[in-house]
């Protein structure tokens, strides 16, 4: 929950840098309706309400589930790139019930080696493949320290109950000791009197 939590506000400072440096540079201005790929010379295409999807796509994970049908459709298929990125996007919102980071990366990765998006579009898309990535390798090491974990939890048992078997067998000792003790001061004892 506090991974989801720190992830959502990771994804939202990033978003907001892109944001901020596409402002500052001017590659929102002009911005380009999406294009059909009818060839392959097509123009990049710009989706200019990314970022509010996003947002929107957030907001919804925080609350309760939606009632709206978001159901999956091939977007491997897909032309409308667009369409692949907001697929993406609700991949990829942590605590969201569709989210898949595998999914997500797929079209991610397929969006940013086919270069069909323009500007702050293909930012927003190489950042929220860094931030799915990274989430990834973060799961990845989790998994790995909660085996070691549960490896040295295991180990800590065994070790526990073989403590416990040697304390008993002391214990064990120390009475076949102290027995000893006893009859050799009963067989001692008769003879000096």
């Amino acid at each position: 929950m506090l991974l989801n939590k720190y992830m959502t506000v990771y994804g939202a400072i990033v978003c907001i840098s892109v944001l901020q440096t596409s402002c500052a540079t001017g590659n929102l201005k002009g911005i380009q309706t999406p294009v059909e790929a009818t060839t392959a010379d097509a123009w990049p295409t710009t989706c200019d309400d990314t970022l509010n999807y996003y947002s929107q796509m957030q907001a919804q994970a925080n609350d309760e589930p939606s009632t709206e049908n978001t159901s999956t459709i091939p977007f491997e298929n897909s032309t409308d790139v667009c369409l692949k990125l907001r697929e993406a996007i609700r991949l990829s919102i942590p605590g969201s019930e569709h989210q898949s980071d595998k999914e997500a990366l797929v079209l991610l990765q397929d969006l940013k080696r086919t270069g069909v998006l323009s500007g702050s579009t293909q930012q927003f898309n190489n950042m929220l493949l860094e931030h799915v990535s990274q989430r990834q390798n973060l799961r990845k090491k989790l998994d790995v320290q909660q085996k070691r974990l549960i490896k040295t939890e295991t180990q800590n048992t065994v070790l526990r109950n073989q403590l416990k078997t040697l304390q008993s067998q002391l214990e064990q000792l120390k009475n076949i000791e102290v027995e000893i003790d006893k009859k050799e001061r009963t067989v001692s004892s008769p003879i000096n009197e």
